[in-house]
């Protein structure tokens, strides 16, 4: 590294104890929204650390449902970037498969392990860094910089769009850094252009009695049953949806996002090392693979609960049988008519034994142009982070509600971060690379410092 890229990355290993201190103590309190666990604390805490790294904070509540934390530093330059982030985390359950306690952030062999310490503390720890880096490096941080951090993101993100609506002028930007990204098993860093939407779903079948004897199982209905055939006629064994009309609104990819998938390499390790030898719904090529993670809807059981399912025999018929599906969308779908064919196909299939329940409307998907110059320095900026040339998705294959940025405010948006195939995202033992987080630090800090005159001159001064 040379230049300010250089000098910026001597300090950043100088200060590497104080960088780790701030991410520690971000992982270190529970925020599960799912359960409401430390919710409330944890939002004033939050608001505490953009305070620490020279950010005005203010926390609103205004919308519904957990807090919506705001930073901001307005430093009157010609240009204004929107951070979004959430702090809320996943259930840490199962407890027992954690190497160390979820929310006693661990340091070993080089990765720090913690709920949250990937999605998305860590990358949030990592944005305040590099605040906190500019300002020790060059004194200033030169463009206007607005922080969004949600506290509902792992639950659907329910209550953002009110807010979004409350406060659209205070969100108004030139562009948004989102909260996802990482690096690929041989380390390149990876860009996503867009996220999926999502609606989450539960499939629920019962009978007006009390629990059986399981021999009662040869004339007595059993919901179980009832829901597993309804389960297997939503998809093949090839992962492709059998819901009549579920495809109907998907949109055809233009060239330019076609070209993103074709100029990608090193895909097929990368799905390798997630899935194994043997995990992949088919032996496509790679490249189709990669269209159906990034471009195609998908449906995906979450969980499946019936009966007994302690330790030992237990013969039991049960009374109730219940499954939580989440359905993944892409641009043209939307969750509200989505909804309306599940529940289509589960009357028709079930005869009415299984009622569908949605736990929250979802959203739709977001995708942002290639063409779009920030992308570019996004891109730009990565390289000279990572050391390795990026590659650029045009949606990530999970979800987010970055539709309020692209569609609601018009404004580009681009998804970068800190994670790898090693995180474990949503599972025990979560975590991420200490060397991903330092380099994740100075990636947005080149960000910053290069906003303006490329956003306005097409230029990268600084790198």
């Amino acid at each position: 590294m040379s230049g300010i890229t250089g000098e910026l990355w001597r300090r950043i290993n100088e200060k590497r104890e104080e960088y780790l201190e701030i991410l520690t103590g971000l992982l270190s309190f529970p925020s599960v929204s799912a359960t409401g666990e430390g919710m409330g604390e944890a939002a004033g805490r939050v608001a505490e650390a953009l305070e620490r790294v020279g950010l005005r904070s203010e926390v609103f509540t205004d919308h519904g449902g957990y807090p919506v934390v705001w930073g901001e530093l307005r430093e009157e330059r010609h240009g204004t970037l929107l951070i979004y982030n959430h702090y809320d985390v996943q259930p840490p359950d199962p407890l027992e498969k954690w190497a160390s306690p979820p929310f006693q952030p661990t340091i070993r062999n080089g990765r720090v392990y913690a709920r949250g310490a990937c999605d998305n503390k860590g990358n949030l720890a990592a944005r305040l860094c590099a605040l906190d880096l500019l300002l020790d490096a060059i004194g200033e941080v030169p463009l206007n910089i607005k922080f969004l951090i949600e506290g509902e993101e792992e639950i659907g993100s329910p209550h953002l769009s009110r807010f979004f609506q409350n406060h659209k002028e205070l969100l108004s930007s030139d562009a948004c850094l989102w909260e996802m990204g990482g690096a690929s098993p041989s380390g390149r860093p990876l860009i996503y252009l867009g996220a999926k939407g999502i609606l989450y779903l539960e499939l629920h079948a019962s009978e007006k009695r009390a629990d059986l004897h399981s021999s009662w199982g040869a004339i007595v209905r059993n919901p179980a049953f009832e829901l597993v055939h309804l389960l297997s006629s939503i998809r093949d064994r090839s992962g492709r949806v059998l819901i009549e009309g579920f495809y109907d609104d998907v949109q055809t990819p233009d060239s330019e996002t076609i070209a993103l998938l074709e100029e990608t390499s090193g895909f097929e390790s990368e799905v390798r090392a997630i899935a194994g030898e043997d995990g992949l719904l088919s032996n496509k090529p790679a490249k189709e693979l990669l269209y159906d993670l990034t471009l195609m809807p998908c449906i995906n059981i979450c969980g499946i609960y019936s009966g007994y399912t302690g330790q030992g025999s237990k013969t039991v018929l049960p009374s109730s049988a219940f499954a939580k599906l989440d359905i993944r969308l892409v641009p043209g779908m939307r969750p509200e008519k989505v909804l309306e064919l599940v529940k289509n196909h589960v009357e028709r299939v079930s005869g009415g034994r299984v009622s569908v329940v949605p736990l929250d409307m979802g959203y739709p998907a977001a995708r942002t142009s290639p063409g779009e110059p920030f992308v570019e320095l996004v891109s730009k900026t990565a390289e000279s982070a990572f050391n390795l040339k990026p590659i650029i998705y045009p949606s990530a294959a999970g979800s987010g509600p970055m539709y309020l940025v692209t569609d609601i405010l018009r404004t580009p948006c681009v998804a970068a971060g800190i994670g790898d195939h090693q995180s474990n995202i949503h599972a025990p033992d979560e975590s991420i690379s200490i060397e991903n987080y330092l380099r994740g630090i100075l990636h947005v800090a080149l960000i910053i410092v290069n906003f303006v005159p490329f956003m306005r001159g097409g230029v990268t001064p600084y790198l």
